[in-house]
């Protein structure tokens, strides 16, 4: 479903868009740039999520991840799910 919306730009801005997408295709193009934004937004606040969680979170070693890697998979094979 679709939706309109009213967005102010720039002068600049819309002065570009108006010369370099045509009118048909104005719609799908917004579309398309606001979707990427959103996707690399999206991205950028779990990255920051995960460096905060990284600098606050338990320490864990290498050997202790080997671990409980291992017995995840262990209780895999035996079909127990958590």
């Amino acid at each position: 479903m679709a939706s309109k919306v009213n967005l102010v730009l720039d002068d600049e801005v819309r002065a570009d868009f108006d010369e370099l997408v045509p009118a048909g295709e104005r719609s799908r193009f917004a579309n398309d740039a606001i979707r990427r934004e959103l996707t690399r937004l999206s991205r950028k606040i779990a990255i920051e999520k995960l460096a905060a969680f990284r600098r606050n979170g338990p320490k864990v070693s290498t050997a202790e991840i080997v671990q409980m890697v291992r017995e995840d998979r262990e209780r895999e094979l035996r079909g127990v799910v958590l």
